[in-house]
């Protein structure tokens, strides 16, 4: 039995090293832009304090502020899948040739 349980060690741990380094990196670089980009818009937003009111109302209305909330979230998604493409698991088996 343990010839057994050594072979399966050796087959899987290639497979789960690569999942964990996969992980370990996609949350880094996710959560790094993530707070880049939160700290970009809270800074968007303070420098947008000394506005008057009136002007903030019209940039509202506008949807000024919806349009940085989509970007924003269209940027982190696209990074999102960007990191996902990069460490994803190769298929086993024969793809098509």
């Amino acid at each position: 039995m343990e010839g057994i349980a050594d072979w399966l060690a050796r087959i899987s741990w290639p497979l789960v090293s690569r999942v964990l380094v996969a992980l370990g990196f996609g949350y880094t670089t996710y959560e790094g832009a993530d707070t880049a980009l939160r700290g970009a818009l809270n800074g968007a937003k303070a420098a947008m304090t000394g506005m008057l009111p009136e002007v903030l109302q019209l940039l509202a209305m506008a949807g000024f502020f919806d349009a940085m909330a989509i970007t924003s979230g269209g940027i982190v998604s696209g990074l999102a899948w960007m990191v996902m493409k990069r460490f994803a698991l190769q298929t086993t088996g024969q793809g098509a040739s």
